[in-house]
């Protein structure tokens, strides 16, 4: 069992691969129109329509199935994202580390700077 990080270049395209290559991945709400994937995965890292996921590989299959899609790419582990430049750029790219400024319960003004790995699965 591993857990990759996952990069969709779009996400409305990869719902519309898996409703006819995979439906039995996807639920999509009747009434909103919301799609859900179904697979065990942090919530979504979202910069306009492209996305991250921390997608947990339990079976072993994850990297062969995502090759059965044009929108879909298996970046890596951290420790292989964090060591592949080009891979890092998406990621960085994706996920906006900025700090940022919050304010506090009392009204006090805070930072904020989001942790290196997002969505870590315990």
């Amino acid at each position: 069992m591993n857990d990759y990080i996952t990069y969709c270049n779009n996400t409305q395209a990869l719902v519309a691969e898996l409703q006819v290559k995979a439906p039995e991945l996807i639920h999509l709400d009747e009434q909103t129109g919301k799609a859900t994937f179904l697979v065990p995965k942090t919530p979504t890292v979202r910069n306009g329509a492209e996305t991250l996921a921390l997608v947990r590989d339990i079976d072993g299959t994850l990297l062969q199935l995502a090759e059965q899609f044009d929108h879909l790419e298996v970046l890596g582990t951290y420790e292989e994202v964090f060591a592949d430049p080009a891979k890092r750029e998406i990621y960085d790219r994706v996920y906006d580390q900025t700090p940022r400024t919050v304010h506090g319960p009392d009204g006090e003004t805070l930072t904020y700077t989001p942790p290196e790995k997002f969505g870590v699965i315990a």
